[in-house]
């Protein structure tokens, strides 16, 4: 069985037309809606997607900072984020929907985890 993106959303900026600012200093939750590739149904995968120095300041202000679910970019090119956002994700494979909801855990914060 195979996990496969069925969207993308994100409550902090507009995927279609996202110009942050200063590119070199952003962060956003993306939320990946992702289900089997056999079936119907999606559940959530939340990621923090940022570019080194606002992970910096994340660390400056916060001291430490552990790196499940960040995914860290160079530039806010949405395209090739999600690209690479969606490659991972559909790489995965398991022989059954709670083994690759395992391993969807080790990218982001599975929407049924510890449940």
């Amino acid at each position: 069985m195979r996990a496969v993106v069925r969207h993308f959303i994100s409550p902090d900026i507009d995927l279609d037309d996202f110009r942050p600012e200063e590119p070199a200093d952003f962060s956003f939750l993306l939320q990946v809606l992702v289900g089997p590739s056999d079936s119907e149904g999606e559940e959530s995968l939340e990621l923090i997607v940022c570019t080194p120095r606002a992970l910096e300041r994340r660390v400056a202000s916060e001291g430490v900072v552990f790196g499940r679910p960040l995914v860290i970019v160079e530039s806010p090119d949405i395209s090739r984020i999600l690209k690479a956002v969606r490659g991972a994700v559909e790489r995965l494979e398991a022989p059954s929907w709670d083994a690759l909801c395992g391993k969807l855990e080790r990218l982001g914060i599975y929407e049924f985890e510890d449940c």
